[in-house]
């Protein structure tokens, strides 16, 4: 009926980021921190800039700009928006560290009981009007919420907020990233929260969410060029970019075409056109749901408002208190390309804030400075070595490939990255392909993994293939077996063929995931027992001697 639905998870989303940063400068967090992010708020930086670009979900970053973006590479993770994965829910989440229920601020359309009209919340307007709402901010004023920048500044940590629209304001992208690389000159510590937003507008008006598309793929392009450039002005710094939300490209369908759907609402329906909010008059509701599921049933969700509350859609902390009356009856939540147009606004091609991976999807995007270990190659060596023994705890400096070095040249008035690789005929071949000093590193670990890999040598072989064989989808399952190596350290060997093409792949074990019991070993691994071949947790279980091979305790 409806295409894969994906809810946020709200330990892993917009709101938990702007903890992580609360939680950096030693200030009180009001949620949950972002777990992939502390990871890298490793230090004591002069800077942290968080750069938000509106719309740039993890699958435009792909279809913009593939495996070659300097942003795809330097993606660290993904994580969700929030729900309605939307500019306003999430911007607010991201500005606060709160959920939707928290801060209130749930669409770009709300109902405010308090004056009985539905709200376009950042223009403080009635909605599909130019009329302001009232004469005061609506929004501001009956939910308020104080953004990170103001808690960071309580606690003796400057802030800063740069934007279009508040804050300190900017009229280009040129002077948005001018005003950055000025902040970040300073010598005191501070925090940067830096909003544009595009690619958003970009996207509504182009498309290019499912697709590429040439307005949304130059402005990537720029953004690019423009993060590198900063890149090489910045120190001691680490910037975060980010999104609020991803899109998908839509169909369109009005509401006011359907006038048996129209008749039983009380008002008209507010938030988002992919998370439809609506009011139905009273004694009408049998009627409404009969008929919006004629024409919108394997479209939408409908779900009750009690239904809505219950699955915590718009997030597990402490409501506030305008929350619930800002709910209707029902909230239509799209799981296919199409949206409900519910006012006189012109269709875009592109939008947000249903429950698809390209909506909620966003990329964790991280830059140190250019040359972030200095200008010593040596170094550069040397923290590869140390991540590689993340997974390879007896990887070792000597243990690199001879026929690749690395230096730092001069080339055009500019210092960059370089690899060298000898042929066997005793020829050099040059590569300098742009990395920054993150990248180096990462490609400094990928050419050595197989040699880690492979000094290690297997010492004995434990094999789990079952004797009857398997069959998966016309793939024969050839091998499966656990080893432990000479050097320490336990892998796993998966061989499969289709008698034409075949492909095997080896797992090494981290001594994370070695050092607990068997059964969090078996939970540890869930791409390896899959159970494509029937080979799960179950099944590993219960294969005699396998615990004690792997120096499991009984």
């Amino acid at each position: 009926m409806y295409e894969t639905v994906y809810w946020p998870d709200y330990k892993n989303c917009t709101a938990n980021l702007p903890n992580s940063i609360l939680k950096y400068f030693g200030a009180e967090t009001v949620g949950d921190t972002l777990p992939v992010l502390d990871k890298y708020l490793d230090k004591e930086y002069k800077n942290v800039v968080v750069l938000l670009l509106d719309g740039m979900g993890s699958s435009v970053v792909g279809w913009s700009k593939g495996f070659d973006g300097q942003l795809y590479k330097h993606e660290v993770a993904s994580y969700d928006s929030v729900f309605p994965s939307s500019t306003v829910p999430s911007t607010c989440s991201a500005m606060s560290g709160l959920q939707p229920c928290e801060h209130a601020w749930l669409g770009w359309e709300n109902y405010y009981k308090d004056i009985d009209r539905n709200v376009t919340v950042f223009l403080n307007t009635l909605q599909g009007t130019d009329k302001p709402a009232e004469e005061y901010n609506v929004a501001r004023h009956l939910t308020p919420f104080k953004p990170v920048t103001d808690r960071l500044k309580e606690v003796g940590v400057r802030a800063y907020m740069i934007s279009p629209y508040e804050g300190i304001i900017v009229n280009s992208f040129a002077d948005f990233f001018s005003r950055i690389k000025e902040l970040c000159a300073d010598n005191e510590r501070k925090y940067i929260y830096a909003y544009w937003p595009s690619p958003d507008d970009l996207l509504h008006k182009h498309g290019g969410a499912c697709s590429k598309v040439d307005e949304v793929a130059s402005f990537i392009a720029d953004a690019e060029s423009r993060i590198v450039d900063l890149t090489r002005a910045m120190e001691d710094t680490l910037l975060i970019v980010t999104a609020d939300h991803g899109h998908t490209d839509v169909s369109v369908s009005k509401l006011e075409d359907y006038p048996q759907i129209t008749d039983c609402l009380e008002r008209t329906p507010s938030m988002e056109p992919r998370a439809v909010n609506f009011f139905v008059k009273k004694g009408r509701k049998r009627d409404f749901v009969r008929e919006f599921k004629k024409v919108y049933g394997d479209k939408f969700m409908l779900l009750t408002k009690k239904e809505v509350l219950e699955r915590k859609l718009f997030g597990t902390g402490q409501e506030h208190e305008k929350f619930r009356d800002m709910l209707g009856d029902y909230l239509a939540v799209a799981t296919s390309d199409m949206s409900i147009m519910f006012t006189d606004d012109d269709p875009w091609v592109s939008m947000h804030g249903g429950a698809t991976q390209r909506e909620i999807k966003v990329p964790l995007i991280i830059f140190h400075e250019f040359f972030f270990l200095g200008q010593d190659v040596e170094a550069y060596i040397d923290e590869a070595v140390r991540r590689l023994k993340k997974d390879y705890f007896w990887a070792d400096k000597s243990m690199l490939r001879s026929d690749y070095s690395y230096k730092i040249e001069e080339t055009g008035g500019k210092k960059e990255f370089v690899q060298y690789y000898t042929y066997q005929n005793g020829e050099t071949g040059r590569s300098a392909e742009g990395w920054d000093g993150d990248l180096f590193v990462q490609r400094i670990m990928y050419d050595n993994r197989s040699n880690i890999e492979n000094a290690n040598t297997i010492k004995e072989v434990f094999d789990v293939r079952p004797d009857y064989g398997v069959d998966c989808h016309g793939w024969c399952l050839e091998r499966f077996e656990f080893r432990s190596h000479v050097l320490g350290g336990y892998s796993a060997f998966v061989q499969a063929g289709d008698r034409v093409t075949g492909g095997s792949r080896e797992f090494f074990f981290t001594q994370e995931q070695m050092s607990g019991t068997f059964e969090d070993f078996l939970q540890s691994n869930g791409e390896l027992l899959s159970g494509s071949f029937g080979l799960d947790r179950d099944y590993m279980r219960s294969f005699e001697g396998l615990k004690e091979f792997l120096g499991f305790k009984k």
